[in-house]
């Protein structure tokens, strides 16, 4: 047994020779796979390649839909039938809920009573008035009603364009700041000719605009007193036909006929009103997924309560907080990457659709924080990522394809603010070449001034100089 043992340690010790000896074969040996001067200070080496860099804007943002819409009820009614669930996908115009009838009698027929009584009030009135004076004072009463009317409207229109006029000042008072710090950053060459032409352009526009808000205010103002001269001269003319009627009870019961017709055509057109929003059905406003709906059928409603919601997923949006630094690259239009990670990672596509006039401003116990809301649109949402959804989205601001790019490490600046980087020969000197930097994506950089396929060091210590020589590993395509 002992004899038996001592073969079989035998046996594994010459297998493992033997696969020693094997792989000692096949391995390459370490100078095979080090470059240049191999008694040199090893450094890291990456090769210039030709690729497409793009730069990029990170942010993150809750997803919602684009469009979202609530009905909620005008009049006050009961639920008779539910046609759906919440979640159901439904169809513009597709009915929803079904409404107790009654409320829709009860104003028909209330709307007909009002109705009824505005004629024969009018019949009274033309038998007061008689033949003779009836047409006079009616035609008086309706010029008079019109130059009321009329001048309600302009003392409307002035009131709006004072609104205007407040906000044009407003947005005057921002843009000749915008213009003063356009005009500094135009000075530091951090801003185009163009922007900075923009700027100008929008403060000349908008004293324009103002100049021409307050010649209508003026105008219409000036109009105002002259209604007031026709109005006086209407209401004299009607006070003139009045006094045609020579019993003063007559004359107190024209009034209250007259008082009785205008109450109840405002009456008329508040039931109208009324019916019209008195439906007995309610259909879905779009196309989409229903997000609210009452609980139960048969339970009362009262005017103004929210009754359904109903939000398209196709369309879905997510605004992003970005730094301010970043402002000068962004613009409506610009492709976007939105990320959902759960489960799986999906991408889609977006664009930016609106990027804020105005930065937030918000205050907490750490201080104030500055941000730019941007507005991104998802182009192809596809059937997995839902209004609700956190998500991360990349604005692309802008491309370059194929041109070389280098390790962003590998550009170092001299005191004259040049960038060079250090390009490694067959026999491991090192050479500076000047070059240009382009587009960065915060790994690697476009750069001019170098040649697809040299070598260059990827992460440059301090203590390499032109003409030191040095080793590194060689990378694979080398070996």
């Amino acid at each position: 047994m002992k004899g038996k043992k001592k073969y079989i340690i035998i046996g594994v010790v010459g297998i493992m020779i033997v696969l020693g000896v094997i792989a000692s074969m096949n391995k390459p040996e370490v100078e095979e796979t080090i470059g240049g001067y191999k008694e040199g200070p090893r450094v890291q080496v990456e090769k210039i390649k030709k690729d497409n860099i793009e730069a990029k804007i990170s942010s993150s943002g809750k997803l919602k839909a684009v469009d979202s819409q609530t009905v909620y009820l005008d009049a006050s009614n009961k639920i008779i039938t539910i046609n759906k669930e919440v979640g159901d996908t439904v169809k513009q115009g597709e009915v929803i809920l079904v409404l107790d009838q009654e409320a829709e009698l009860s104003s028909q027929k209330n709307l007909e009573a009002l109705e009824a009584q505005l004629v024969a009030a009018k019949e009274s009135l033309n038998q007061l008035l008689g033949a003779a004076s009836k047409g006079d004072i009616l035609s008086a009463q309706a010029t008079l009603t019109q130059l009321k009317n009329n001048r309600k409207d302009t003392e409307t229109s002035i009131t709006n364009k004072k609104v205007d006029l407040s906000n044009l000042e407003k947005d005057l008072k921002q843009a000749e700041t915008d213009l003063k710090v356009n005009e500094e950053l135009f000075e530091a060459g951090a801003l185009s000719q163009k922007d900075l032409d923009d700027s100008k352009d929008k403060v000349t526009t908008l004293k324009q605009n103002i100049d021409q808000m307050k010649t209508a205010i003026t105008s219409l103002e000036s109009s105002l007193k002259q209604m007031d001269l026709q109005i006086e001269t209407a209401q004299y003319n009607l006070d003139l036909l009045n006094n045609k009627v020579e019993d003063s009870n007559k004359k107190q019961q024209i009034a209250s006929a007259e008082g009785q017709i205008k109450s109840l055509e405002s009456q008329i057109y508040t039931a109208k009103n009324n019916l019209q929003n008195t439906s007995t059905s309610v259909v879905a406003p779009i196309n989409g997924v229903i997000t609210y709906l009452p609980e139960e059928e048969g339970m009362p409603i009262t005017a103004g309560s929210k009754i359904l919601t109903i939000v398209d997923p196709s369309k879905l949006e997510v605004t992003c907080d970005i730094s301010p630094y970043y402002a000068a690259d962004l613009r409506v239009g610009l492709d976007a990457v939105i990320k959902y990670t759960g489960s799986k990672t999906i991408e889609v596509a977006g664009k930016v659709a609106k990027v804020a006039a105005v930065a937030d401003v918000k205050q907490s116990s750490s201080g104030e924080t500055v941000s730019l809301p941007v507005k991104v649109e998802v182009t192809q949402p596809g059937e997995v990522i839902k209004p609700g959804f956190s998500v991360d989205v990349k604005i692309i601001t802008d491309t370059r394809s194929d041109v070389c790019v280098a390790p962003i490490l590998a550009v170092m600046e001299d005191d004259d603010k040049n960038y060079y980087v250090y390009v490694v020969a067959e026999d491991g000197t090192i050479s500076r070449k000047d070059v240009k930097q382009g587009l960065s994506n915060g790994l690697y950089t476009e750069i001019e001034g170098v040649q697809e396929g040299e070598l260059v060091v990827s992460n440059p210590a301090d203590y390499l100089a032109e003409g030191t020589k040095v080793s590194y590993e060689k990378l694979g395509d080398e070996q």
